[in-house]
């Protein structure tokens, strides 16, 4: 982890909450570069608007397994990682749990039809 200055902060425009409060006075341009460089980088990237693969790279954050299905564990913050490829028309979701160490495809359908056993 690196370390911004003697307290850990980010260079820029950090709110120090035990000085004066802050005011709702809009930000120049230069403040507003300074304010955006202290934050960190955007850990969801996306392809620029219009890109051949912008929509498919959104639909993936949208529909990627969120929580690992023998666990329940969510597999961002609990280290788990997700790959999707296409197997014809199918998306398939490798998935990994880094929590219970699960691994396996998730496959999302548009519709299932499910029949039902006579009791």
């Amino acid at each position: 982890m690196r370390m911004h200055g003697q307290r850990g902060k980010a260079p820029g425009r950090v709110p120090d909450f035990g000085k004066a409060a802050m005011t709702d006075a809009p930000l120049t341009p230069d403040e507003r570069k300074a304010d955006l460089a202290a934050l960190p980088p955007d850990p969801y990237r996306l392809p620029p608007v219009g890109s051949w693969f912008g929509p498919d790279a959104e639909r993936h954050l949208i529909d990627r397994p969120k929580f690992c299905p023998m666990c329940a564990a969510d597999l961002e913050t609990g280290g788990g990682i997700t790959t999707e490829y296409w197997a014809g028309d199918l998306r398939v979701f490798m998935t990994w749990c880094g929590a219970c160490g699960w691994f396996g495809e998730v496959v999302r359908f548009d519709m299932v039809t499910i029949e039902e056993e006579e009791h």
